[in-house]
């Protein structure tokens, strides 16, 4: 909370707009292999996101970003078009995975970001809003900034001018000037990918299967993630949700 606040406050100043190669767009499978949004939704121990947001801020801080593209503000959908963007179906439990990465990202000095741009979930949005997540939105044109602050949105937004440059449609660019040293990232990656096995019914081992009817669907080959999907499909329970 403190760190919401904290930016709150900060990016609620408002100044003139800024030309910067600022927010990185990387998705989280480009830090983290094999790891999604997706993957995200999919935990059981939900509590991992925030160690995930950590490194991602201190991924991000290293190359010298300041801003960071978190997610969509969007839910799982079956016609999506990239269902690894996407957490997961239900918006409160992708609010509350965003809360958790965003706090992470930002104990890193690193500012969240939302991807408003294209399809926009308004449950989501409400429960963003009643979490008083209101971290910057990075929009496509002014349209959206209308039509999220009728939703009650009260944020900073940017716009994308060209491939790696973007603008403030109000407020200013604020730098966090704290950060947290670069970790190892194997110990995490492998609870990740072992929390987030998931169990649908008797059948096969699914890798990358998002929408699967049957077996267990996991987001790695790994041979120890391998290893124990087998262990899941015999005993028909697994540690990971389905976020389907």
């Amino acid at each position: 909370m403190f760190f919401t606040l904290l930016l709150v406050f900060s990016l609620s100043i408002f100044g003139e707009s800024s030309n910067l190669a600022f927010l990185c767009m990387k998705r989280l499978e480009e830090i983290i292999k094999d790891v999604s949004l997706l993957t995200l939704g999919s935990l059981g121990n939900i509590s991992l996101v925030q160690e995930v947001g950590k490194h991602v801020g201190s991924v991000v801080k290293s190359l010298g970003y300041d801003y960071y593209l978190i997610g969509p503000l969007d839910t799982l959908s079956i016609d999506d078009d990239d269902y690894f963007y996407r957490v997961h179906k239900s918006p409160y439990i992708t609010a509350d995975v965003y809360e958790k990465l965003a706090l992470g990202i930002a104990v890193a000095g690193v500012i969240p970001v939302f991807d408003g741009r294209g399809q926009i979930d308004t449950n989501l949005v409400t429960s963003i809003i009643t979490r008083r997540l209101t971290y910057p939105v990075l929009v496509e044109d002014e349209g959206k900034v209308n039509l999220l602050r009728t939703l009650g949105y009260d944020g900073v937004f940017i716009i994308q001018q060209r491939a790696n440059t973007h603008s403030f449609l109000n407020g200013s660019f604020v730098r966090l000037y704290w950060n947290t040293p670069l970790q190892e990232v194997g110990e995490l990656r492998k609870k990740l990918l072992l929390n987030s096995i998931t169990y649908v019914s008797n059948g096969e081992i699914k890798v990358k299967v998002p929408f699967a009817s049957s077996g267990v669907v996991v987001y790695s080959n790994e041979d120890y993630v391998l290893k124990e999907a087998k262990n899941v499909l015999e005993n028909r329970i697994g540690p990971g949700r389905i976020p389907w």
